[in-house]
């Protein structure tokens, strides 16, 4: 099918019409994955009024031991559906998966897909799922090694060490420091405080104390890392004119990009051109990403509020040069002089994001955005939110609007 045809079957007619998470998130909530997810669908039915019988799809990234597979969440919940999809157990997979979702509503595959994702860690009950292998599986030992650039027979077996020699050869090509990283944590901190849900929401954060965090892999410090705990997320899917009957206003998916993959991309948080791992180095392009604008109606201009996957700081500066927010080389400039902090026009992660409010795979920024656009986020909101957008360093993406 040539894209235009799929792109006019499409014409915008999916929509997220319920969010809901589980109770809390935290580094150890002392409940299984089935019932934090079973928190987090309830709470998207009691979102929007849809009784528990009109879910005929489910969705999710993290399958067992991690999370839950679809078919013991289904059974659990007493559900009965006609379309399932389970990702890769990784974090990669939000954008991927509301997609699905998404497709599968407007092709009459489902009308309402429950998208439903959630995580364990080795300090919470993952340390009851040791014998099942915990979950983990370990990239660095692929032929080519792991998709964040660690390679275990090298001894560099963490993303985060990975990750940290991408951000190292970025400062190094183009000047950066380690208070640009600085720029990235302060304004994801001060966002969480602004969040009951945030993990990090008490634990304000200054210059003075971002250096006092300990390295860890330089030049990342501890506050440059992502959080890791236990939570889910549960996201509502349907069309728009199903989205009339229920009780909440929908946000519209009216942008969609998938998972890029090549050598180039093979680096998930290095964005193409930086010249690390097996990359080539090259000058950045005209982003091929610049077609979501296009297909959302809404230029970059236009976006009240950006939200990156930020396992790690430097993600961010990856995002902004991929889809073309600033030209390469000048993302943690643009970061100091436009703002991404409260009151700067384009706020990014105004939940804290995974660094300060608690790592879901991306799908709490994405309940964010529905919440943004509803005028639901309290003292975090953003006058006027109409367009927000979800990015990552490997060039997939949603853009999200108001119902008009």
């Amino acid at each position: 099918m040539a894209p235009g045809r799929a792109l006019s079957m499409y014409q915008h007619e999916a929509c997220i019409a319920a969010v809901g998470t589980s109770e809390s998130f935290g580094f150890s909530l002392g409940k299984s994955p089935l019932a934090l997810q079973g928190e987090a669908l309830r709470a998207a039915l009691a979102d929007c009024g849809l009784p528990k019988s009109a879910i005929d799809g489910v969705a999710t990234s993290h399958g067992a031991p991690r999370g839950v597979d679809y078919e013991e969440f289904v059974l659990a919940a007493g559900l009965s559906i006609r379309w399932a999809s389970q990702m890769w157990s990784h974090g990669r997979w939000a954008a991927a998966t509301v997609t699905q979702a998404a497709l599968a509503v407007t092709a009459g595959l489902a009308d309402y897909v429950a998208v439903a994702d959630t995580t364990t860690t080795a300090r919470g009950y993952g340390r009851h799922l040791a014998r099942l292998g915990g979950g983990n599986a370990v990239e660095g030992l692929r032929d080519v090694g792991g998709g964040h650039g660690e390679w275990d027979v090298h001894g560099l077996d963490t993303p985060g060490a990975a990750t940290a020699l991408v951000a190292q050869a970025y400062m190094d090509a183009y000047g950066a420091t380690s208070d640009h990283l600085a720029d990235v944590a302060i304004a994801f901190r001060e966002h969480a405080g602004a969040n009951p849900m945030a993990i990090m929401r008490d634990k304000t954060m200054t210059r003075q104390s971002y250096f006092d965090e300990p390295v860890i892999a330089g030049p990342f410090r501890r506050a440059d890392y992502c959080l890791s705990n236990e939570g889910s997320v549960c996201l509502i899917v349907t069309t728009r004119e199903r989205a009339r009957d229920l009780a909440r206003e929908p946000a519209v998916i009216a942008g969609m990009a998938g998972i890029q993959a090549s050598r180039d991309d093979y680096v998930l948080f290095a964005r193409p051109g930086l010249g690390v791992g097996i990359q080539r180095q090259h000058p950045v392009a005209a982003p091929a990403e610049a077609a979501i604008y296009a297909m959302a109606g809404v230029g970059r201009d236009e976006l009240s509020g950006l939200y990156v996957y930020d396992s790690f700081g430097s993600n961010l500066w990856m995002v902004l040069e991929r889809f073309g927010f600033c030209g390469e080389g000048e993302a943690p400039h643009y970061v100091r002089d436009a703002g991404i902090g409260p009151g700067s026009s384009m706020p990014v992660n105004t939940n804290g994001g995974l660094m300060s409010e608690a790592h879901l795979s991306g799908y709490g920024h994405l309940a964010e955005m529905v919440r943004q656009l509803r005028g639901e986020a309290g003292k975090r909101q953003i006058d006027g939110a109409a367009a927000v957008q979800w990015a990552t360093p490997r060039g997939d993406s949603l853009i999200l609007t108001k119902e008009r």
